[in-house]
């Protein structure tokens, strides 16, 4: 069994971490196939959106496994199958799997199936819309060890949340809870743990039927503006709305919408 589910579900890629056994923690397995399953998402036309989860009602993810991964990358061990020689010698694939290197412009859904820990934490803010269920824990313990979150936490977290909250997060190590999670802003929504994946598919499926095109401009706007000066950052929204506006797709919706049908956009 692979440590990571990927399904195709229409146009939904769902992702699902598959170590319940181990907290979901990734190990050398985990990072190699997330990386692959995030290639498949960003080169596969026919996947639109993503949904990102782990499996059980424990765990979403609970970081790396450090007993298998750091004696590989430190030399400590010597590579035990294909896995883990590609692991090594491939030294970016830790910022592909965490979305660090070369960012993914389509959407993704992350259902918070429990705790979000270390890297598992990290791997939620590259995410964008974030449903957690209501036992779900959220945490960067790094500092409790005398080590950072490097995953992205130091970047990412003060950029989406207020700073204040962001600092608590990155500096105390203690976990907050999945309401206290929404009301700072880390997550969009909090449900029971048994309406988790049905809300996912329902975000998901919403999110799908709307422009590919249109989608991949909102987030390579919003992604690559963040940090420009304001006439910047307009000047590329102007460039990005330009170029959907002479798409296919943007004379398919305002026609669908007369025609009183659902718009069926091709990406084009």
């Amino acid at each position: 069994m692979a440590d990571v589910l990927v399904e195709r579900r229409g146009a939904v890629a769902w992702i699902t971490i598959n170590r319940p056994e181990a907290r979901n923690v990734l190990g050398p397995r985990a990072f190699v196939e997330l990386a692959d399953a995030w290639d498949e998402v960003r080169n596969d036309s026919a996947i639109r959106v993503a949904v990102l989860t782990g499996s059980g009602e424990r765990d979403f993810c609970c970081g790396g496994d450090l007993g298998g991964l750091i004696p590989l990358w430190t030399g400590a061990r010597e590579a035990a199958d294909d896995v883990e020689r590609r692991l090594l010698s491939d030294p970016a694939i830790a910022d592909r799997v965490l979305l660090k290197g070369e960012p993914l412009y389509k959407p993704v859904v992350c259902a918070v199936n429990g705790r979000a820990l270390g890297g598992g934490c990290e791997l939620l803010q590259a995410t964008d819309v974030r449903i957690a269920a209501r036992h779900a824990e959220f945490g960067l313990p790094e500092p409790k060890m005398g080590i950072v979150p490097g995953g992205g936490s130091m970047v990412r977290l003060a950029r989406q949340l207020p700073y204040a909250h962001a600092m608590r997060l990155l500096m105390t190590g203690e976990p907050i809870d999945a309401q206290t999670a929404l009301g700072w802003g880390l997550v969009s929504e909090v449900v029971d743990g048994g309406e988790l994946l049905a809300r996912a598919e329902a975000v998901a499926a919403r999110i799908a039927a709307n422009g590919p095109l249109a989608l991949a401009a909102i987030k390579r706007t919003v992604l690559e503006s963040h940090t420009e000066r304001w006439a910047d950052a307009f000047d590329l929204e102007a460039r990005e709305a330009a170029g959907v506006m002479m798409s296919k797709d943007a004379r398919e919706g305002p026609r669908a919408f007369k025609e009183k049908r659902p718009p069926v956009f091709r990406g084009e």
